[in-house]
């Protein structure tokens, strides 16, 4: 009996072939976000041991980017595509005087991009951020460990660590400091706008930049404890999202009834398919 036959000879007619299929889609994706919840959990406990490893290099990527424009905006709230990236341009050459290295320089150029593309906003058509991702993706390919690297993982900011992203920013912002940066930073700090994970990254490269060497620690433990409930609670309302998705397509039934009994159709047949046939009788 094949998976819809299954799931039909439990819901009846009530429910079409796409609705099916519909459920056991949600169904992965609820499991998918469940541990996702139970990682940030885990993680809310054991705060210094898992924070580098619960980090996200394109989520620092966002956040770095962010504040580099809020940075910029600081200083000229009026400012234009055109004039951010030439003082994008002068940074980059005041950095590459002192980094070498392709994996440095494509760092600089990564951290352009996304200043560049909080900037410009989404369009459809080529922004100029790309050019200067393309430039990051490039030299990263020049390592040799690195030769299979797609534009889009650079996008997504794989071949970097978000502790480097944070220190490059750090840099960067250092550079372009006018006697203003002090000012800018505790305004991030002090009234912090966190509605997204960019939003909780920019905070972090801020208040890393602004903190002591000896309340560091304690002011990095604070905020990843704030961090994580926040993923946990966006974790809470987008599984509340779907179960609403599951109950309007089963019908109205309670989520936790139409996954528990789709939960038996997947089931039942993934043994079907694993079991062993019985060989023909030679007799």
């Amino acid at each position: 009996m094949r998976i819809l036959e299954l799931s039909q000879s439990l819901f009846g007619k009530t429910l079409s072939k796409g609705s099916i299929f519909s459920v056991l889609g949600i169904m992965v994706a609820s499991k998918l976000l469940e541990n996702s919840r139970k990682k940030w959990e885990v993680a809310r406990e054991k705060s210094e041991e898992t924070l580098l490893a619960q980090m996200s290099a394109y989520d620092m990527g966002k956040g770095a980017g962010k504040l580099m424009k809020g940075w910029l905006l600081f200083n000229q709230p009026d400012l234009t595509v055109q004039q951010a990236e030439a003082k994008l341009q002068t940074l980059l050459k005041a950095m590459d005087r002192e980094d070498h290295l392709p994996d440095e320089q494509a760092r600089s150029r990564f951290l352009v991009s996304k200043t560049l593309f909080f900037i410009e906003g989404f369009k459809l058509s080529r922004c100029q951020y790309e050019q200067y991702q393309k430039a990051a993706w490039e030299l990263s390919r020049k390592n040799p460990a690195r030769q299979k690297l797609t534009r889009n993982d650079t996008f997504h900011g794989k071949p970097f660590l978000p502790e480097d992203l944070i220190a490059i920013t750090h840099r960067a912002l250092l550079i372009m400091d006018n006697g203003k940066l002090a000012r800018y930073i505790h305004q991030v700090i002090n009234k912090p706008t966190l509605k997204d994970d960019a939003d909780h990254m920019a905070y972090l490269i801020a208040l890393t930049l602004n903190a002591e060497p000896n309340t560091l620690g304690a002011a990095i433990n604070t905020w990843f404890a704030s961090y994580c409930d926040f993923k946990i609670d966006q974790s809470h309302q987008r599984e509340a999202m779907v179960n609403t998705s599951i109950t309007t397509v089963t019908g109205g039934l309670p989520a936790s009834i139409g996954m528990d009994l789709l939960g038996k159709a997947g089931k039942r047949w993934f043994n079907q398919i694993k079991a062993p046939k019985k060989p023909k009788s030679t007799v």
